[in-house]
């Protein structure tokens, strides 16, 4: 992918937004806000049967290369620890994984045993500079930064299904070992050496079980537990402005979900799902000023939510889908936060999350290579901090069209497509910048646009 000089508009305040949401935040034309992005990425898979077992390898590599400039006041870069308003950083990374899968027979029923373990790296060639020389703004200056940064995970894992007549029963266990490393470079007076390291591990299990009540119907329970580590990006600032924030915990969850598959008739499908999640040290943004967000741990938070979908072909040339999540998602303890801390009550909706998310599209096959679909997109409001202050993003829906097209022709396979979205040419905000200091939380979405596109396949 080759992305370059992608304008960045930022986010606006509320009252910006409604005076005009298609307007640009004068510190993005200032700065020329923009980000450029080169990344080359390739991969092989390799499966051999051996008898009724089978194994699996597989391997990627890839680097991608980043330089963005972002709107950092002069005056707040003046700060000697400060890494300047230009992001720059070349990241090489590459993974492997091998699995075996033995297949058995016990106690009447088939035996499913999965054994893996995965490993992923990646080091990143970090440096930051200053956006502007001189009187002159949105160019880069001098270095303020020069670091390497590396994270390496090794996971290894056991997974096992049985099955017998109506009932499949799954156990599963992953130990999880995460490092960071930082290697600072650049030591410049009070800018001291930055430098340390960061190791998380967990095991953490998964169990399930679903029931076949007909051959149309099948119902399911699962429980498990999570461990998410802080990423890099999420380190880099401590709470105070300095440097790496090595203090941060890994969130740890337990995950519940009922829920049924089913066929309806002989051309649809159903499926409905209930959750619930429990997380304890979740991370949120602890303060945002100066170009630099920092993160916290913020104790214990809950959600809890449905989903369905119901997808039918009404007739040989005509399909629709139609899906809705419903999430509460919410802070389950007081805690504080920010340079002011400001005290976040318990129950509090979890900010850049909305409640309701609903799809649904309408497929006409024009001719057996041909299909065009209208789709439809809804969501609700969106809180854009955390003591929901602060008015949210409101809902909003939009239209889209699409078209696809496939040829097969010898050995290769041809894919055409083009999208037209927000069809009727909506204003509405998009996405949101959580906890931002300067109050710019919303983002407006693209008016009305469109994308075109050519896959072309060889099978061999």
């Amino acid at each position: 992918m080759w992305q370059h000089n992608t304008q960045d508009p930022l986010g606006l305040s509320w009252n910006a937004y409604k005076s005009n949401p298609r307007g640009v935040d004068q510190a993005a034309l200032d700065y020329n806000t923009r980000k450029s992005i080169d990344h080359l990425q390739a991969g092989v898979a390799y499966e051999r049967r051996i008898g009724r077992d089978s194994l699996q390898l597989s391997a990627y590599s890839g680097q991608r290369s980043v330089i963005q400039y972002q709107s950092i006041p002069r005056n707040v870069q003046a700060n000697v620890r400060h890494s300047g308003g230009i992001i720059d950083f070349d990241r090489s990374f590459y993974g492997i994984g091998a699995r075996y899968i033995a297949v058995g027979d016990l106690a009447g029923g088939r035996l499913t045993t999965t054994f893996g373990v995965d490993l992923d790296t990646s080091t990143d060639v970090r440096k930051g500079y200053e956006n502007f020389v001189g009187t002159t703004l949105g160019v880069k200056g001098r270095l303020r930064r020069n670091e390497t940064d590396s994270v390496e995970s090794l996971d290894p894992y056991v997974q096992t299904e049985w099955a017998r007549g109506d009932w499949a029963l799954t156990a599963g266990v992953r130990h999880s070992r995460v490092k960071f490393k930082v290697d600072d470079q650049y030591i410049v007076g009070v800018n001291g050496d930055d430098s340390g390291r960061k190791d998380y591990s967990k095991t953490t299990p998964v169990l399930g079980v679903v029931y076949k009540l007909n051959p149309a119907v099948n119902l399911y329970a699962s429980a498990g537990r999570g461990f998410e580590t802080p990423t890099l990006n999420e380190m880099f600032y401590s709470g105070t402005g300095g440097s790496f924030n090595f203090g941060l915990n890994p969130s740890k969850s337990e995950h519940y979900e009922i829920g049924a598959k089913a066929f309806v008739g002989n051309s649809s499908r159903l499926n409905l799902a209930f959750f619930q999640i429990q997380t304890e040290d979740e991370l949120v943004v602890d303060a945002a000023t100066g170009g630099r967000t920092s993160y916290k741990n913020a104790g214990k938070t809950l959600r809890q939510g449905v989903e369905a979908s119901f997808d039918t072909a009404w007739r040989r040339d005509l399909s629709s889908r139609f899906a809705v999540s419903h999430l509460r998602a919410i802070y389950d303890e007081d805690f504080r936060t920010g340079n002011a801390n400001t005290l976040v009550s318990a129950g509090k909706l979890m900010p850049g999350i909305p409640r309701t998310t609903v799809f649904g599209d309408l497929a006409w096959k024009v001719t057996p290579s041909i299909t065009g679909t209208v789709e439809g997109v809804y969501r609700s409001k969106m809180y854009v901090e955390d003591t929901n202050g602060q008015l949210p993003a409101p809902s909003y829906f939009i239209a889209n069209l699409r078209l696809t097209a496939q040829q097969q022709a010898g050995a290769w396979r041809f894919t055409e497509f083009a999208r037209l979205d927000n069809l009727f040419d909506r204003n509405y905000v998009g996405s949101v910048v959580v906890g931002d200091a300067n109050g710019r939380y919303y983002e407006p979405a693209p008016g009305r646009n469109w994308m075109a596109g050519v896959n072309a396949r060889y099978t061999w």
